[in-house]
């Protein structure tokens, strides 16, 4: 909770510095992805639809979504995978807005890459233990394929998916930080082991998960914050989120 009151008071500040004119470099950073029926999705389907059900003759422009709730950029709660655990709604806003630490395992990333324990002791390292309540997110690089579906999902002659995740020993790890949640710009924190140990160890702790993040090169490694907020529906275990980086100083 503390790191919200500084968050908060840190934007209130820069905020007001800025009408004073002072120089303030504060950077938005959007970590969405734009949803669009050809954007890739787990079982390859298109997971978004968007029909005008009235138009303009009658004043308004009136629109019909249909769509996977765990499509695009979105959000997995504890429920997905633990029966009675929270739902979408319920969890709490403070969850929600959260320091992130970004582990940049791009430049060695293959398909089948896992982010390590190792990885992550290597980040704290350089920049220090991960904060309690933070949002871990892995820039694998894997996000360069977006556009192309088949690319993104990248299945072999089996029909097994290749993208880069988190390993089941990271995300135990990861636990021991009092984390928030994690990220990734894939479909999934899981991807060969069909057991799902990441979001077994993960959603049963209670944080939760985004997939499919965007642009998570443009927000440093440490010292920026994140706003993740999921569509608030009741009992859903999956949501589409916004979710945006705020970084920078007065």
């Amino acid at each position: 909770m503390k790191h919200i009151w500084i968050f908060i008071l840190c934007l209130g500040s820069a905020l007001a510095a800025k009408e004073e004119g002072a120089v303030v470099q504060f950077k938005f950073v959007e970590l969405t992805h734009l949803l669009t029926p050809e954007v890739p999705t787990w079982n390859g389907s298109c997971g978004f639809c968007m029909e005008v059900k009235g138009d303009y003759d009658k004043m308004f422009r009136v629109q019909q979504i249909k769509m996977h709730a765990g499509v695009g950029t979105h959000m997995d709660a504890p429920s997905h995978c633990i029966p009675g655990a929270d739902s979408i709604g319920d969890i709490p806003l403070e969850k929600l807005v959260v320091p992130a630490c970004v582990i940049d395992v791009s430049a060695k990333a293959g398909a089948d890459y896992e982010v390590s324990v190792e990885d992550v002791e290597e980040y704290e390292k350089r920049h220090g233990r991960l904060p309690s309540g933070s949002l871990v997110i892995a820039h694998t690089g894997w996000g360069r394929f977006w556009s192309d579906r088949e690319a993104y999902r990248n299945v072999d002659a089996e029909g097994q998916m290749h993208f880069p995740a988190f390993s089941g020993e990271a995300a135990e790890f990861l636990l021991t930080r009092d984390i928030a949640g994690i990220a990734i710009d894939t479909l999934s924190p899981d991807c060969l082991d069909l057991n799902y140990p990441v979001h077994k160890a993960i959603l049963g702790a209670g944080k939760y998960i985004i997939e499919n993040i965007a642009n998570c090169s443009q927000i440093p490694a440490s010292g920026s914050y994140v706003i993740a907020l999921p569509l608030r529906i009741e009992g859903a275990t999956e949501a589409p989120v916004r979710i945006v980086g705020i970084s920078g100083s007065i």
